[in-house]
């Protein structure tokens, strides 16, 4: 497995597995118009036009195939906006990797701390930051094209914690 930074010919890609990941996930949060019909569209054009600072960090993990990826935009705490992987790749590790590899990424660019959202009913998730050391920092509401979906704060005071 192949942890690498994502390069422009990856967006289809990542778009993809972004949109299959939130229609295999969400459907308790999220119409099913949203989710069949418009996601695929909505996440083709976020990924085709997101703009990639210096600083932030895009990667995948690739075998044969990209299998998952990890974004997350530097600010003075770094925020991982999304950890996608594919359904049949799950539990093989992938996910860790790729977070720990934004952690390494982060420290490299000197920032101290890291921290993202979890949907509050995705508890696969939460059991895997928590292992990595995440502490659970409150919970917010986040709009997620038009619907308030409640999401749990995991922060990483220390970025080394999940970087080594």
């Amino acid at each position: 497995m192949n942890i690498r930074p994502a390069e422009d010919k990856d967006r289809p890609i990542i778009a993809e597995i972004h949109a299959r990941s939130w229609q295999e996930n969400y459907r308790d949060y999220l119409s099913e118009e949203l989710l069949d019909e418009r996601i695929p569209e909505l996440m083709a054009e976020r990924w085709k036009n997101v703009e990639i600072g210096p600083k932030d960090i895009v990667l995948v993990a690739e075998d044969e195939q990209v299998q998952g990826f990890v974004a997350a935009w530097d600010d003075e705490m770094v925020y991982v906006d999304n950890l996608h992987v594919r359904s049949n790749c799950r539990s093989l590790g992938i996910g860790r990797k790729l977070l720990v590899g934004a952690a390494r990424a982060a420290k490299e660019n000197d920032r101290k701390a890291i921290w993202l959202h979890v949907v509050v009913g995705n508890d696969r998730a939460k059991s895997l930051y928590k292992r990595l050391g995440g502490v659970p920092d409150g919970i917010e509401d986040k709009d997620l094209y038009g619907t308030m979906v409640p999401n749990e704060r995991i922060l990483w005071r220390n970025i080394n914690i999940l970087a080594e």
